[in-house]
């Protein structure tokens, strides 16, 4: 098979699995269509010639952040799992703003010449080099962005559970049986009970 039919097969997939992680309601379905997106451009990275940016996008966002997506969904609990599906109002805005990123990118990609990167810059030394000094600020922004997914999967689901718990102690206490005649209470007085002088001389005259 030739290099340009994988390109673009390679491209219909990640195009394919991007439409789909936009459009699914079920969010299980929309990780799939992740997977599919990321594996996908790894295949292009492929036939580029960089073998190690073909595996580490199958190591760490094929593997590492699906699996991550798949962690912070099964903490969030199962009520997120499906997406209810959004109004007519916000459908319309986020069609306007999608194709006016759409033309954006388009004008920026048709505008910009493009060269092909010089050999040396495939091995693992120069893309170290290259990563670590003149994007070292994106790929710390990026770790950061996990992390805080992450932490709020983690509240989210805390959250959930503190309020299960509290409406399953309030339908218990609803449940206890409540008596038909139940005694009032008498108030507690501060002092002991004063004996009054018709108590004294019953108390004599028993007495004799």
């Amino acid at each position: 098979m030739s290099a340009t039919v994988l390109f673009y097969l390679y491209a219909a997939v990640a195009l394919a699995g991007a439409i789909a992680l936009v459009r699914a309601r079920n969010l299980i379905h929309g990780i799939i269509g992740l997977f599919a997106t990321l594996v996908a451009i790894g295949g292009l990275y492929l036939l580029l010639g960089s073998e190690f940016l073909a595996a580490m996008q199958l190591f760490v966002y094929g593997g590492a952040v699906t699996v991550l997506v798949l962690f912070a969904l099964m903490l969030a609990g199962p009520k997120v799992a499906t997406e209810a599906a959004p109004s007519r109002g916000v459908a319309w805005i986020a069609g306007v703003v999608s194709a006016a990123f759409f033309v954006a990118v388009g004008a920026v990609l048709w505008r910009t010449g493009w060269q092909l990167a010089p050999p040396h810059i495939h091995d693992t030394a120069s893309i170290a080099t290259i990563l670590f000094s003149r994007y070292v600020l994106p790929f710390e922004i990026a770790g950061l962005s996990l992390t805080i997914a992450l932490i709020g999967a983690v509240v989210i689901s805390r959250e959930d559970d503190i309020a299960s718990a509290t409406a399953v102690v309030i339908s218990r206490d609803d449940d206890l049986p409540t008596p038909a005649h139940a005694p009032a209470e008498q108030p507690a007085s501060d002092s002991a009970p004063v004996a009054t002088a018709a108590d004294l001389a019953g108390d004599e005259g028993g007495a004799v």
